[in-house]
């Protein structure tokens, strides 16, 4: 073969070498999608509940600690496949971590519950004083393969001024997850939404038994 047989194959095989190279080195585009929890409609926030906080002053919530797993503790979206198996989004992110989302979820669903804007995220200054502190155990808050969200969390209702439990309870909730993400995690927020309601609830009927022994030690310390 000729001398220019020889650089026209070089040439060519050249040419592939770099047309492969700038396919592998070229930047992909990103394909992410992020999603975040949301607090639940004033329509769907159950009114009546936010005459049961105290009529002379809005009450003081401290919220907080609130745990979830550590397979929880990510930004890409956790789907349970198997009692023992997860599967990781590569995909399908939280636009926040996802304790922090679930956190202030919680912490907007009461506020608009209770009727109160006194919410204090742990820790607090030790100073602070609370009517009711509110812990919260999340075992479970994640979608699953049929196609359904679930949450399992457990929590209890502590007395803000000396710590001592007044209600303690567990949450089940779910929901059909939808077709995509999207629908997920409005699902995963209306189950969310029912914790929070039935978190409501009880401080609702401790406060109003708490609301007449108030009545009647300040009548007997009048004049």
């Amino acid at each position: 073969m000729s001398a220019a047989g020889y650089r026209s194959i070089s040439l060519v095989l050249g040419m592939c070498v770099l047309a492969a190279g700038c396919s592998v080195l070229a930047p992909r585009p990103d394909r992410s999608r992020f999603y975040i929890l949301t607090p639940a409609s004033d329509g769907a926030a159950a009114p009546a509940l936010a005459a049961a906080a105290s009529p002379s002053a809005q009450l003081t919530l401290g919220v907080g600690p609130v745990s979830l797993p550590d397979y929880l503790r990510r930004l890409p979206v956790v789907t349970r496949i198997e009692p023992n198996r997860i599967e990781i989004a590569e995909e399908k992110r939280w636009a926040e971590p996802l304790d922090k989302s679930f956190t202030r979820v919680l912490c907007e669903n009461l506020a608009t519950m209770l009727g109160t804007e006194r919410i204090e995220r742990y820790p607090w200054p030790l100073a602070t004083k609370l009517d009711y502190r509110i812990e919260v155990d999340v075992e479970r808050f994640e979608t699953t393969s049929d196609g359904q969200t679930q949450l399992v969390a457990s929590w209890i209702i502590r007395d803000g001024r000396d710590g001592k439990i007044l209600y303690a309870s567990r949450t089940v909730a779910s929901a059909p997850a939808g077709a995509d993400a999207t629908s997920a995690s409005a699902a995963l927020s209306a189950d969310l939404a029912t914790m929070c309601r039935e978190i409501a609830t009880q401080i609702g009927a401790l406060e109003r038994r708490r609301t007449p022994a108030n009545s009647e030690a300040s009548a007997a310390s009048a004049p």
